[in-house]
């Protein structure tokens, strides 16, 4: 049967809306939030083998030790096999990136957005580190530039220096703890420096469908209002703009998440600034809104989208919303969708509706692309699944590049999201003081990062892990404890391989088995009625 006719919003895909130099995915941004992509052309030089004994953390270590005779283009992987293409079996060792860029008007915020850096990732501006990564190589993060580490005149020159591990090691790199496709090294996805006159910086807008709680009683149908969390950064040096509160005196502290908190005199707290700004939904009239901030975030419940129209496999529609604040805009994309749970059959719901999902696992993993692929390669893939029938993809099994989840939302297929994790070990999921904080981190940055996708029905982490063992499980229930309280909207889960033996399933609002059946194991397809009926009768583990 062939696939529905795909309706998608005229604001949903239009390459020429693209600026030259801005990322050709979502969000876009505007005003004072200027963003450009620093992909290209950079300086290269690689230290090969496991044994070169270069410790890739040496605090002494300075961009000037570092040779780059060569080029490379960023992104692109740094496993080159014979022929100079990004391969299997690539050489491990250690990648060095340079690259200049100019600085933005004196007395802007600066930010670094890396979509991806793999394994281990260190950052220099202008010889001063600005931050390193240990949460994974497949997902998105951000680094603060001082001010007074970018050149002092707007306009001038500053070098990035960029150090690429991608050996296994459990120090610099814990997320990467095994599994049977190929870790990708280096600069894989595309590098983003952001920068605004005004400040705070408005960072992002995430927007949930209001009401939509998958564990929750639903109303019928898709949604029409949407929870908007703005997420606002504070750069090191700066303060929060404090308008309509007068003049406040006294020192500004910084208040983790990106915020800033005002302190008075005698050190008691001031009144916390509002914000004004305003929102458009898919290009209509501004509205004007105001609130106060919490945590560095601003927060609104229920917000009517004007036209509200559902998003759907059959038809995915996508709506805008563009948010300005202080000179800044951006503009983010959502879809309206609501996921639940059947209570007569136990099985998943979308807008109300059962839904029946089929489709195939997804790896980034091209010849001579490798984990960088073009367009058309993703426009390619897209394209099969089409021809498939395929209305849901696995994103095996690490955080994927927002291209594909872009593509995904305009083609309807569902997305299952998950952090880096085949071979977690019991051992892994116990040791709280290191392995856990940063698989923390790599889940909030991943959930960061694709919480807006309209595709994305639920989170997951540890495919194939120790779910067996009891003394695994807190680690299960704290990913997914911070999950639901960063997106109630989406289900949280992991592929269990060890099924109806899991102990951990009260951690998960959706029970996913892993098996083979004429592949690994020579049982019939029957058996997955098994499955289902001890998961329906709660006679697993």
């Amino acid at each position: 049967t062939p696939l529905p006719m795909l309706l998608i919003h005229s604001a949903a895909a239009a390459a020429a809306a693209w600026a030259p130099d801005a990322p050709r995915y979502w969000p876009k941004y505007g005003g004072s939030r200027q963003v450009r992509l620093l992909d290209g052309a950079w300086r290269y030089g690689f230290i090969d083998g496991w044994d070169s004994g270069f410790d890739s953390m040496n605090a002494s270590f300075r961009p000037s030790d570092g040779a780059t005779p060569n080029m490379t283009s960023v992104p692109s992987c740094m496993d080159v096999v014979a022929g100079g293409a990004g391969g299997y079996l690539g050489p491990r060792g250690v990648g060095l990136f340079r690259t200049s860029f100019r600085s933005p008007a004196a007395g802007s915020a600066v930010r670094l957005q890396f979509q991806s850096c793999s394994f281990y990732c260190r950052v220099w501006v202008n010889g001063r580190e600005v931050g390193d990564h240990l949460a994974g190589g497949y997902v998105a993060f951000a680094l603060d530039v001082p001010a007074d580490a970018l050149s002092p005149d707007g306009g001038g020159e500053n070098e990035l220096f960029v150090l690429a591990d991608n050996r296994f090691n459990a120090t610099t790199a814990p997320m990467h703890t095994g599994g049977d496709f190929w870790h990708y090294g280096g600069i894989t996805r595309s590098v983003e420096l952001h920068a605004s006159a005004t400040g705070p910086l408005l960072w992002r807008a995430h927007v949930l469908p209001s009401a939509s709680a998958v564990e929750a009683e639903q109303p019928d149908g898709a949604p029409a209002a949407v929870d908007i969390s703005l997420v606002l950064s504070g750069v090191e040096g700066g303060r929060e703009e404090l308008k309509g509160q007068g003049e406040l005196g006294g020192e500004a502290e910084s208040g983790g998440a990106g915020g800033w908190s005002p302190r008075c005199g005698g050190g008691a707290a001031c009144p916390a600034p509002v914000y004004y700004f305003s929102l458009a939904f898919d290009g209509g009239e501004a509205v004007a809104r105001n609130g106060t901030a919490s945590g560095g975030t601003v927060r609104l419940e229920g917000v009517p989208v004007p036209d509200a129209k559902p998003w759907s496999p059959d038809a995915p529609h996508l709506h805008t919303l563009t948010v300005s604040m202080g000179g800044q805009s951006v503009t983010e994309r959502f879809g309206l969708r609501r996921f639940g749970v059947d209570k007569a059959t136990a099985r998943l719901t979308l807008n109300g509706e059962v839904a029946k999902l089929v489709g195939w696992n997804h790896h980034t993993q091209w010849p001579v692309t490798a984990a960088s692929p073009t367009d058309e390669q993703l426009d390619a893939d897209i394209a099969l699944l089409r021809k498939g029938g395929a209305n849901l993809v696995r994103g095996a099994h690490y955080p994927h590049d927002p291209r594909w989840l872009d593509r995904l939302d305009e083609a309807g297929i569902l997305f299952w999201s998950e952090t880096l994790g085949p071979a977690v070990s019991v051992a892994n999921t116990k040791d709280w003081a290191f392995f856990m904080v940063h698989q923390k981190r790599q889940l909030s940055e991943m959930i960061d990062n694709a919480i807006n996708h309209a595709a994305v029905f639920a989170w997951g982490w540890f495919n194939e892990g120790p779910s067996d063992h009891p003394e695994a499980c807190p680690a299960y229930g704290a990913c997914s404890a911070l999950a639901r309280a960063r997106d109630p909207t989406r289900f949280t889960t992991w592929a269990d391989d060890h099924k109806t033996s899991g102990a951990c399933y009260e951690h998960a609002s959706l029970v996913a088995f892993n098996d083979y059946p004429g592949w690994y194991s020579s049982k019939s397809p029957r058996v997955w009625d098994g499955f289902a009926a001890a998961v329906a009768e709660g006679t697993t583990a």
